[in-house]
């Protein structure tokens, strides 16, 4: 049983990030998860339920994640520029690892209001928090160039969200790139465009993921 559950939950992750909360299905999600659909109510009770415990899974993945964030973005002892261009690569690492947790709250955290305000709260402003007085500083510096530093985060994470068929998509135009280093390469090119590092800081060479 509590293997079916988490079969539910993997299931009804994807299905509530790719088609929205009215258009995921529940014999579907069960059906995904090699389960009877009568488990979604042993466990869950219901669809708004089953929701929730979606959103509090990738809550769970996200943390840690948030936290490495956090501690990257308040080691004064470490130059600015470093520190910005961690964060870059960490959050595009966590997003090519967890598509379906990008996805999820991109389409929930502008969907039902009840649903948004959960998603807002417990997701989306933590990770705000964890990087806003960094970028902030990196504004003040003039690494960063923008009026505010949500207006970053919003296209930093923009930049880092492309269909799970980015590579292939990539591949098409550019055979030249390799697909299996499309995920390092948008890191680095997301590092070279959003941050104005001077010629002369070694930061600006992008590290290696």
């Amino acid at each position: 049983m509590p293997d079916g559950r988490q079969a539910l939950l993997v299931a009804a992750t994807e299905a509530f990030a790719g088609l929205g909360f009215d258009g995921a299905d529940l014999r579907s999600v069960a059906a995904a998860a090699n389960v009877s659909p009568n488990l979604i109510r042993v466990h869950f009770g219901n669809k708004t339920a089953l929701w929730e415990a979606c959103l509090d899974r990738i809550v769970a993945i996200a943390k840690p994640v948030v936290a490495d964030i956090a501690a990257i973005a308040n080691d004064a002892s470490r130059p600015l520029a470093d520190r910005l261009r961690d964060v870059i690569v960490r959050v595009g690492a966590f997003y090519a690892a967890h598509p379906q947790a990008k996805n999820f709250a991109v389409r929930h955290g502008a969907e039902a209001p009840e649903r948004t305000a959960l998603v807002t709260e417990k997701l989306l402003r933590p990770a705000y928090e964890s990087v806003r007085e960094l970028l902030e500083a990196g504004i003040a510096a003039g690494i960063v160039r923008s009026s505010h530093p949500a207006l970053f985060f919003g296209l930093l994470n923009a930049a880092l969200n492309p269909p799970p068929t980015f590579p292939v998509l990539l591949m098409r135009i550019a055979p030249e790139i390799d697909p299996a280093a499309s995920w390092t390469l948008l890191i680095d090119t997301a590092i070279a465009s959003l941050l104005h590092l001077p010629p002369s800081n070694p930061s600006s060479t992008s590290p290696q993921q």
